[in-house]
């Protein structure tokens, strides 16, 4: 007599999903394993969305269902179609649900072993995914060199890449009937930027809620290399208090682009562009606007690199505000967006596929915040970063040349610290600037981030031992240590995790790094930079020796062209629109099959959603809280938060 097992088997339920190609199994027991068997009801079987039972018979008991193997065979070799699992089910004779995830695609013949669901650690055969260098002194990432090389389960879904593909139609489309007449006022904050962009108030704003809002610290006395005097800033503090009083009140603060010298400018339209390392000293005053006070356009004090001041000519002040800005735009692409988001995501992902098997606790917390990032990175690697890309056409430095030299540099400066938003807070001493909405609501979301991933190392780690034995676990942080960090122990991180205190706090900062962290410096692009001379890509003459040399004239010939504008325009919107993806917190993909572990997922759904209604309440009174700029913070809202780099 036979035994039967019933397997239950589920085909993903988006658009090319389904596949009409033979698909059979084979389960692998602790006593032996079943004959390959085909899975075929009448009619048609893996459609989208299908969910479809099958019996595979055996001649004896196999024991506990450890692994099974799917086989797939082209039936029309003129029609061969690929095939998206989304997962099995295995129930044995006597009742026993075995799991088994596996959100894969299977292309052409071949086969694909799953392990059961359930949660352990077993060393298994690296996948074929290699590291290679893109650039020296800068993590390393997956190595293709197009998107025709990428595995396809890294690629993006059929509906995500038709959404991506539309929203270039619609933009280029738009940019040569209308101008950006209709795109550009899609978003009320865009409105808002066109209207006060040259307002002392605003630019302050932006180091604090803007694109690029860790550059911004604490004051604590005036550097040798910026000569600003009480004199120069007197009218701007007013005639109650002075520059050195307000320095130990600590209401001083300075963001430095010293991150930029000597990082060398490009060609555009066959013209030679500027680049800029400016130093801006800001002051809090008593209405808590954070104010410019000087702004020196160079590293270098002297006769030639005067300090610019709220009380010189009107242009000559703004030209300057600009200079910070385009200085901003080079920081915020290269270093916040790409090195400290996007590269450090792949790092994570790629050391995860290839040290953790898929029935690893880490695999299972980490992979949904892993999606798409490489399809992203390996089409800005192609397109946008690549020498001759979007970015070498648009931006001030050789996008190629300039990126490698200034991602070096800022690679080396990686650290820990740096990275975990509460220690980077208190190490920047911006800890309690007023109206800092990314400090309180990234806070509220480390914190939601850090309890959900302790309720999951508390499942699986008891104690330190349990994760230094973990060898899966020490090889991932290994990878990520030599890969991401470059073995470099200035960073803070070490190769590898002595106690489950350190265990969590780093998890935390990789999943906050490729989702919350994402959210803030890529989804507000267009909104900050679609008027463009809050946030020139270029500048077309050098930053001013001299003082009252400017007009609205040769202002115009400093920013960047009109051609240049539309095609950072279209850029910006098509990196900064919604994608519709999978939003934080959300795993339509149930990697972990256990009730406990699920149990932490709705917890942290709901604090999420908490969050999100504390946030919108606040949006909702800042026109009454008598802030400097009524603007709602948005980008940390978690349902605007994907929960990985997937755009």
């Amino acid at each position: 007599m036979s035994l039967k097992y019933n397997v239950r088997v589920a085909t993903g339920n988006f658009v090319c999903s389904a596949t009409l190609d033979s698909i059979s199994i084979t389960l692998v027991g602790t006593e032996g394993e079943s004959p390959k068997t085909v899975l075929d009801n009448w009619g048609v079987d893996f459609y989208v969305g299908a969910v479809s039972d099958y019996k595979v018979c055996c001649q004896r008991d196999l024991g506990e269902i450890v692994l099974l193997r799917l086989h797939k065979q082209i039936k029309l070799s003129l029609i061969p179609t690929s095939w998206y699992c989304s997962f099995i089910t295995v129930t044995s004779p006597k009742g026993v649900a075995y799991h088994f995830p596996c959100y894969q695609w299977m292309e052409g013949r071949g086969s694909l072993e799953l392990r059961e669901g359930t949660v352990i650690t077993t060393v298994v055969p690296l996948p074929p995914y290699r590291w290679k260098i893109w650039n020296t002194g800068i993590p390393e990432c997956l190595n293709v060199s197009s998107m025709k090389e990428l595995e396809s389960e890294s690629t993006f879904s059929f509906v995500k890449g038709a959404l991506f593909v539309k929203r270039a139609v619609i933009c280029t489309l738009d940019i040569f009937v209308n101008g950006f007449s209709t795109v550009e006022f899609l978003f009320a904050i865009l409105e808002y930027v066109t209207e006060h962009w040259k307002e002392d108030a605003f630019f302050g704003y932006q180091f604090l809620n803007g694109l690029n809002p860790k550059m911004i610290r604490k004051c604590t006395r005036i550097p040798p290399n910026f000569p600003v005097t009480q004199e120069m800033v007197a009218k701007s503090l007013g005639d109650n208090t002075t520059l050195e009083k307000e320095l130990k009140k600590g209401n001083i603060f300075i963001v430095d682009y010293q991150l930029l010298e000597d990082v060398p400018a490009g060609l555009i339209n066959g013209r030679h562009q500027y680049i800029a390392a400016p130093l801006c000293l800001l002051y809090l005053s008593p209405r808590n606007h954070l104010m410019p006070l000087a702004i020196q356009l160079s590293q270098i004090p002297g006769p030639l690199s005067p300090i610019f001041l709220p009380s010189d000519a009107e242009w000559d002040w703004i030209l300057a505000k600009t200079w910070v800005r385009n200085a901003d735009f080079h920081a915020h692409q290269a270093v916040a967006h790409l090195l400290q988001t996007h590269l450090l995501a792949e790092v994570f992902a790629m050391a995860a596929i290839r040290q953790l098997p898929m029935c690893h606790p880490l695999y299972k917390l980490l992979i949904p915040h892993m999606r798409y990032t490489f399809h992203i990175n390996t089409l800005a690697r192609e397109s946008l970063i690549s020498k001759g890309g979007i970015f070498d056409l648009v931006n001030g430095f050789s996008f190629v040349l300039g990126t490698s030299t200034h991602l070096n540099v800022r690679t080396r400066a990686l650290t820990l610290t740096s990275l975990c938003l509460p220690d980077d807070l208190e190490a920047r001493g911006v800890s309690s600037l007023p109206h800092y909405y990314y400090k309180e609501d990234g806070l509220k979301l480390w914190a939601a981030v850090e309890s959900f991933v302790s309720g999951i190392i508390d499942l699986y780690y008891p104690n330190d031992c349990s994760v230094q034995e973990d060898c899966e676990l020490q090889k991932w942080m290994e990878e990520v240590f030599e890969k991401g960090f470059l073995a470099q122990e200035s960073s803070g991180i070490s190769s590898s995790f002595t106690s489950v205190r350190e265990l969590k706090k780093f998890l935390t900062m990789v999943i906050y790094t490729g989702s919350v962290q994402h959210s803030a410096v890529n989804s507000g692009q267009f909104d900050f930079g679609a008027w463009m001379p809050n946030f020139p890509s270029s500048m077309r003459k050098p930053p001013p020796s001299t003082k009252g040399t400017t007009n609205a004239e040769n202002y115009k010939d400093t920013i960047p062209e009109i051609n240049i504008t539309c095609s950072i325009l279209s850029t910006l919107w098509l990196l900064s629109a919604p994608t519709g993806d999978v939003r934080l917190g959300n795993y339509p993909e149930e990697h972990f099959t256990e009730e406990a572990p699920k149990k932490l997922i709705a917890a942290f759904q709901e604090e999420l959603k908490r969050i999100s209604r504390e946030i919108e309440q606040r949006n909702k009174s800042l026109p009454n809280m008598g802030g400097p700029v009524h603007l709602g913070y948005k980008y940390l809202n978690p349902p605007e938060i994907e929960n990985s780099v997937s755009i």
